[in-house]
Order: structure tokens, then sequence, then C-alpha cells
């Protein structure tokens, strides 16, 4: 993702925090859809949530933190290997809360003279964050036989 991010001009070679930004989005959309189990890893990634949530308040990014929040507890709303097994959810979901997030910054970026050039603007400057979301959750699903690329001897699924 980083060097995807680099040839096409949305960060530069040596900027870690946008690297480090990419990794991120990336795992955790990686294990987004297994976070419905109660688990070990359940556990330590609302343990890293939290500790996230108290960095985005102590430096008042209340808009990402809000963000974060919900998208942690969503893989709760259903039973295991639910929705968010589902082969069109990582489009239909990060598109869907990309685009809300950037409405609602665009909102408050722009007040008086609101428009979706903006908004459409603002996704543009961020949709490498938004493919990182979408190859995370599509490489869990691959690698947990979503799309029988990987031939098993059992169905586990």
């Amino acid at each position: 993702m980083a060097e995807g991010a680099v040839h096409f001009a949305y960060a530069e070679r040596g900027d870690y925090a946008t690297w480090g930004a990419l990794f991120a989005t990336t795992t955790f959309f990686s294990l987004f859809p297994d976070l419905d189990t109660a688990s070990v890893p359940q556990r330590w990634f609302f343990r890293c949530v939290f500790a996230l949530l108290l960095y985005l308040g102590w430096n008042e990014e209340y808009d990402l933190a809000t963000l974060v929040a919900i998208l942690s507890l969503l893989p709760l709303l259903d039973h295991h290997r639910g929705w968010t097994h589902w082969k069109v959810s990582p489009l239909i979901v990060s598109v869907l809360l990309g685009a809300a997030y950037e409405y609602w910054r665009a909102r408050h970026a722009f007040l008086g003279d609101f428009s979706w050039e903006n908004v459409q603007g603002l996704i543009r400057g961020h949709v490498v964050y938004l493919l990182a979301c979408i190859v995370g959750w599509y490489t869990h699903l691959v690698l947990d036989g979503r799309f029988r690329i990987f031939p098993t001897e059992r169905e586990h699924h």
C-alpha cells in the first residue's frame, strides 16, 4: 500500500507517518471481519482501540475518534461470518463510511460554502486510505477462503 501511495503521489518516500497510518488501516481492516468472536485477538484489538481513542481524544481528533469507535463496534452487530464476510461488504461499508466521514469533514471545513465538489476533492485526497480499507478487508476474505483461490481439503465455512 505504501509503495502504491508513493507511486501515485499520495505520499512521499520516507513519509513514515503516512506509511504507518496506511499499515495500521490495512491491518485494522484485515482483522475487522473476525472481531465478532470472543477471543484473545478480540481483547487485544479492543485494548489497542481503547489506547487509540485515548490518544485521539488527547489530541482533540474527535471526528476520527468517533469513526474508530463506530467501526470497531460494527462487527459485534451480527453473528460470526455474517455480513462482515459478504463479498461485497468491503466495498459498500468502506465507501459509505468514507463518504460519510468526508461529508462530515467537508461540512465543518467549508461551513458556509458547502458543495459536493469539495467533498469529492477531499475524497480524492484520501482515496489511498479507502483503498487500504478495501485491500485489508479483501485480504482477510481471500485468506479465509471466501473466494476459493486456495483449495482446502475440508470445508470449514
